[in-house]
């Protein structure tokens, strides 16, 4: 099987989705700049690129996916997300899934959930 390589996303500031994508949803990786943006190569091997451009208007269920340790560390990103005014976009709690969605500064949504756990 191939692996997932990277994955690029068109954003209006490049340095305000750096600054959600590393300091709000938590996504760690070395950062490094680019004349069109910022990619952060994470620990896993897959380049998460932020490019300057325009975000489609519409992202229909177009999402991106964190995975946490647990149900406890969703539920602490959750109350970080409404510490920081992020809306909610929804919350789920059953057996095998713990979830928040939330939307970036461009209207992405981004899942934050941990499988396993209720």
């Amino acid at each position: 099987m191939v692996g997932l390589s990277h994955v690029a996303l068109a954003v209006a500031d490049p340095a305000r989705a750096l600054n959600f994508y590393r300091d709000v949803i938590g996504v760690e990786g070395h950062v490094r700049t680019e004349e069109y943006g910022f990619v952060i190569e994470t620990s896993n091997g897959v380049a998460f690129t932020l490019f300057r451009g325009q975000p489609p208007a519409d992202v229909g269920e177009f999402h991106l996916g964190v995975a946490l340790a647990d149900g406890r560390a969703v539920r602490d990103a959750r109350r970080h997300f409404r510490s920081v005014g992020l809306v909610e976009h929804s919350w789920r709690v059953e057996p095998g899934l713990t979830s928040v969605k939330v939307a970036d500064p461009d209207g992405y949504v981004v899942e934050v959930f941990a499988e396993n756990e209720a």
